[in-house]
């Protein structure tokens, strides 16, 4: 890995550890469970630490720890770190709410628009993923949720239409269209009602099928169904930079069904950065 990849990525598992051990201390002090998701759960099994060439990180509630955490985090976590609820902002990023450390900003990032998102995601980011419990007729729910989404694009700066095939390119297109005049506001409390049909999950609660409803249109894990028995009797432990967090139990068979061999390295011309490499 060349040396300026080498020192971003220093600098930004620095920035990465401090968000992960601030977001556990306050969840600690209030009694809420999270559990480390995505890359960061992957290299806190794999490598007892961060993706070298990871550069965020991921972290999962069950729906009502998910709302408590929002409740207290502004007023107890260190103002270096900022929240980001995507419902509170007129563009759209994603269905995704963040915690960014403000103290490192990047030069300019993979997806661009730095000044049409006024700068928000142009720093290491923590993001909030969120398990709900699936409605009935679960399918509907989620082809409306990604009508919601499609409708949201119209109020992204562009479009990749690139990634869109045959009819489904005008599809996007005319949705984008119409997306672009609702207010952002409207489309996204719309999507938080799809997400919450099914009702609240809780820690103990009933033991019904789970889904994390803001991964997006992310083919590994969207319409995913997840058994409880992974987080709704609590945590395992995964290891980062020798300190313990909180990861879902059968672990194993979690990152099976989404990686597939997960303890297998990807190809060397994968293992690059996400977002950036350059910070200011």
């Amino acid at each position: 890995m060349e040396k300026e990849v080498q020192d971003y990525l220093d600098r930004v598992h620095e920035s990465d550890f401090a968000m992960l051990c601030e977001v556990d201390r306050i969840c600690k002090k209030h009694g809420i469970q999270y559990f480390l998701h995505g890359g960061t759960f992957l290299g806190a099994v794999r490598h007892q630490d961060f993706i070298p060439w990871d550069d965020d990180v991921d972290i999962l509630f069950l729906r009502k720890d998910y709302e408590r955490f929002l409740e207290v985090f502004e007023s107890e976590a260190d103002k270096r770190f900022k929240l980001l609820r995507f419902e509170k902002y007129p563009q759209f990023f994603d269905f995704i709410t963040k915690i960014a450390d403000q103290n490192l900003t990047y030069e300019g990032t993979s997806f661009g628009a730095e000044d049409f998102y006024e700068n928000r995601y142009s720093h290491p980011t923590l993001d909030l993923f969120v398990f709900d419990i699936e409605a009935g007729h679960h399918k509907w729910q989620l082809t409306r949720m990604k009508f919601l989404y499609a409708l949201a694009m119209g109020h992204r700066p562009y479009i990749d239409y690139s990634k869109f095939d045959g009819a489904m390119k005008t599809v996007a297109k005319v949705l984008a269209g119409i997306g672009r005049v609702i207010p952002f506001k409207v489309i996204a409390r719309q999507y938080i009602k799809l997400q919450t049909l099914g009702g609240l999950a809780e820690v103990h609660g009933e033991k019904k099928t789970l889904f994390i409803s803001n991964e997006q249109p992310d083919p590994r894990y969207w319409g995913l169904d997840f058994g409880p028995e992974h987080l709704i009797d609590g945590p395992d432990t995964g290891i980062i930079r020798g300190k313990e967090f909180p990861i879902p139990k059968l672990h194993d068979k979690w990152l099976t069904k989404t990686y597939g061999n997960f303890m297998a390295l990807p190809p060397e011309d994968k293992r690059v950065p996400m977002h950036v490499n350059i910070i200011k």
